[in-house]
């Protein structure tokens, strides 16, 4: 018969045992554990209990069980694993989520991150009937319906917490279109929500084909990011604080010189990124309309950028590391086509997000994507997982590199196509109120 240690109110051992299936009184518990698996994408690997048993019959439920007499809380879990869905753990690989206190008994949590594929489990027939993965909204939904057991609103908000604590997570979202509203701009709720959780913990940045003057002119400085942010699609990774370039991936003369020639040879002219320091200039022979509009703006608090911006009678083939410029989508499409020559550059092309048929052409160098950059800045912090936020091609790679890849609802139909799941419009704070969910999820 199994045999159960007793612990005290504080989940102290009393030296007592007892056989399971006796009765424990008031102020006797014993010791739980409840294991949760997540995979990269972050759903949750559920099971069934088996219809004949006594308690809870084919319900879903937690996997895990109750430790024996002179067994500790891990190796239990770990027992409990192997025998019900016959997974194999080494001492350590579990990540222990935090105890709670339920009528009587402790319930440890304990958090295994990894990919498995259900079919090849090794089910114990007479405790599971079945496995699934279900995001965390299909188990919201499985509670709602009463086919998952409920043990409490306390204890789901307790393991979904645990979850998110359990290993690094890297958020990063793009900004036009995604994070900031149709009108360039953040909402309240927006900067409210993640400034709160990025001072509780959460590793929060952004990623946006905007410069050093783009973003100053949206005010993201108030949001409070404490890891760099990545600029000009994937070119710097920047520390918006301290308004300092921590990394550059700069165009070398030869390469600069065929990217002008191509732009000569269509009679266009672009506007030419070159590094200063910790600061982007930009050089440019000739403008148009919108192009002129942005380089004469003035934020809102009055503030002007006409000092990084050079008017030249020639463009120098010195290093640079970006080139931008606009025009209707025909004029566009044939740039691309002719770019799509010249060796170590990348070419982006994609349609304005507050323009009518007015198309953006960016270069820079062909390893100085969204997504390499991602991979720059998970490297940096040491994250375990990415989950990036995104609505147009310039995303793409950066849904790519990401382990859970999120497009906004009113995003393109090549970023819809690839994401792994969609979270509501920009204009309805879809990211900000994604994130809240995650730390403040309500069952």
């Amino acid at each position: 018969m199994e045999k159960w240690e007793l612990l005290d109110a504080d989940g102290h051992p009393t030296g007592q045992v007892i056989t399971r299936g006796e009765p424990l009184l008031a102020d006797q518990y014993h010791l739980v554990e409840h294991i949760w698996i997540v995979d990269s994408k972050g759903r949750i690997l559920l099971q069934r209990r088996a219809d004949h048993l006594r308690v809870m019959a084919g319900m879903w439920a937690a996997t895990g069980g109750s430790a024996v007499a002179g067994e500790d809380s891990e190796s239990a879990a770990r027992r409990e694993l192997f025998e019900e869905l016959g997974i194999r753990t080494i001492a350590g690989e579990l990540v222990y989520g935090g105890r709670m206190r339920r009528r009587n008994s402790f319930t440890d949590i304990w958090l295994l991150y990894r990919d498995i594929d259900p079919a090849t489990l090794h089910l114990q027939k007479e405790e599971v009937a079945e496995v699934k993965w279900a995001t965390p909204d299909e188990l919201t939904q499985m509670l709602a319906e009463r086919i998952f057991h409920h043990y409490g609103s306390a204890y789901f908000q307790f393991v979904f917490r645990a979850i998110e604590r359990g290993r690094r997570t890297l958020y990063v979202t793009d900004l036009d279109g995604t994070l900031l509203r149709d009108d360039g701009s953040l909402s309240d709720y927006t900067v409210e929500t993640i400034n709160r959780l990025i001072a509780r913990g959460m590793q929060i940045s952004a990623a946006t084909a905007r410069g050093t003057i783009g973003v100053e002119l949206i005010g993201l400085d108030r949001l409070h990011f404490r890891l760099p942010v990545i600029l000009l699609g994937g070119v710097l990774l920047y520390d918006l604080y301290r308004r300092r370039i921590i990394q550059c991936c700069e165009m070398p003369c030869a390469t600069v010189a065929a990217v002008l020639d191509t732009f000569r040879a269509l009679g266009r002219a672009p506007q030419v990124y070159r590094r200063r320091g910790d600061e982007v200039h930009i050089y440019y022979t000739k403008l148009n309309t919108l192009e002129a509009a942005f380089v004469n703006r003035v934020d809102a608090q009055g503030r002007s950028y006409g000092r990084y911006y050079h008017a030249v009678a020639q463009l120098r083939n010195s290093p640079a590391i970006f080139f931008s410029c606009q025009g209707t989508e025909a004029q566009q499409r044939l740039l691309a086509e002719r770019l799509s020559t010249v060796t170590g550059i990348r070419t982006v092309l994609y349609k304005d997000t507050y323009h009518e048929d007015n198309w953006f052409v960016e270069i820079c160098r062909e390893d100085a994507d969204k997504g390499r950059a991602l991979e720059r800045l998970r490297d940096r912090v040491r994250a375990d997982r990415v989950v990036a936020f995104g609505d147009n091609a310039n995303d793409l790679s950066m849904f790519r590199v990401a382990d859970l890849a999120c497009c906004v609802a009113n995003a393109a139909p090549q970023a819809a196509d690839a994401a792994d799941t969609v979270v509501p419009s920009n204009e309805q704070d879809g990211v900000a109120q994604y994130l809240n969910s995650i730390y403040n999820r309500r069952v």
